[in-house]
C-alpha cells in the first residue's frame, strides 16, 4: 500500500491527539516526554477515509511498538478500538468511515482555519493538564 501525503493539517493533529491523549500509549501506558517521533498518532480508519481523517475516535496515541503490533493484527485492533469506544460509538464511527464528506468539507480541513482550531484545543489542553499536574503539587495542611 502506497504511503499517504501527509499535509500540514495531519502533523498538527497528530500534535492534537497525543496532547488529548496525555503523550501516553492507549494500549500499553507507556508515558513520553513531548517532542518525541516515537508516539504515533494513529488512525483505526486509515487516513485514506477522509470522512474520519480528522475524526478523535478514530485517533489515538500509540506507541511505535503498539501502533506496529495492532497495524499487524487487524482482529485484534477492532477489538482494542471496539472495547475502548464501546459497541454503539464504534458502530457510529463505522457509519461515519462509509458517508462521504459535503462538498468543500475536505477543503476546510486542510485550510489554515482548521489548523488554527486544532491548535487552540491543542493550547486549552497543554493549559488545563498544567494546572491538573500544580493542582497535584499543591501541600495539604
Amino acid at each position: 500500500m502506497p504511503k499517504l501525503k501527509l499535509f500540514p493539517s495531519d502533523v498538527v493533529w497528530s500534535k492534537y491527539i497525543r496532547t488529548r491523549d496525555n503523550w501516553t500509549c492507549q494500549r500499553c501506558n507507556k508515558k513520553y516526554t513531548p517532542p518525541t517521533s516515537a508516539l504515533h498518532c494513529s488512525h483505526f480508519w486509515s487516513r485514506g477515509n477522509w470522512s474520519v481523517r480528522y475524526c478523535p475516535k478514530n485517533t489515538m496515541a500509540l506507541c511505535y511498538g503498539c501502533h506496529s503490533y495492532l497495524g499487524g493484527n487487524p482482529q485484534e485492533h477492532r477489538e482494542f478500538v471496539l472495547n475502548r469506544l464501546g459497541q454503539k460509538e464504534f458502530d457510529a464511527l463505522q457509519q461515519r468511515r462509509n458517508t462521504s464528506l459535503k462538498a468543500g468539507e475536505k477543503k476546510y480541513l486542510l485550510s489554515k482555519e482548521f489548523r488554527k482550531e486544532v491548535e487552540e484545543k491543542i493550547t486549552y489542553l497543554q493549559f488545563r493538564q498544567a494546572a491538573d499536574y500544580n493542582d497535584g503539587l499543591e501541600e495539604t495542611p
